[in-house]
This record gives structure tokens, C-alpha cells and sequence, in this order.
């Protein structure tokens, strides 16, 4: 998950599986308008990969929300997000 508050981009990566990490899909959530983030995982250990539990799309707020391992992370958007075939 890369965030880019210069261009106002966020991405996410998402791999094959979990053994060979060969990227296979991207979402992209262009026209950020808001960012913020929550940790509910204080004690997670900073050195492992934060991988994806949930996110959803609520089309009427322009609501994107990703919980992770770690955090909760709620992104309010100008645009529906979209994936990308990464190969």
C-alpha cells in the first residue's frame, strides 16, 4: 500500500500468494480527497508485511475503507477506485 499525497494517489499491490509475492493486481484510487488512518494493532511488529483483511467501496459516500493487520485506513475519493492486471 502506497499512498502518494503529492499526486494524491493511493495503491494497492496485491500478490499471487503469500510463498512467491509475484504481484498480480493493482487497485488505484485516484482523486484522494481525504486520508486518515486508525491502528488497531499497537503491539503489531513493524518488520512484517501488513497484509489485507477487508476493504470496501460505499458508492453513495465515496467511501473507500481498508482494514489491515495493523490499521484501519478510511480514504473519501472524487472517483470510484479501479484494478489493473499487473504483469
Amino acid at each position: 500500500m502506497v499512498y502518494d499525497i503529492d499526486k494524491r494517489l493511493f495503491t494497492i499491490e496485491f500478490v499471487d500468494n503469500v510463498n512467491d509475492f509475484n504481484p498480480h493486481t493493482r487497485l488505484i484510487c485516484g482523486s484522494v480527497l481525504s486520508y486518515s488512518e486508525d491502528t488497531v494493532d499497537e503491539d503489531y511488529d513493524d518488520d512484517l508485511i501488513d497484509g489485507i483483511i477487508d476493504f470496501s467501496w460505499n458508492e453513495p459516500h465515496k467511501t473507500l475503507v481498508v482494514l489491515t493487520d495493523k490499521k484501519e485506513i478510511i480514504l473519501k475519493l472524487g472517483q470510484p477506485p479501479f484494478g489493473e492486471s499487473v504483469t
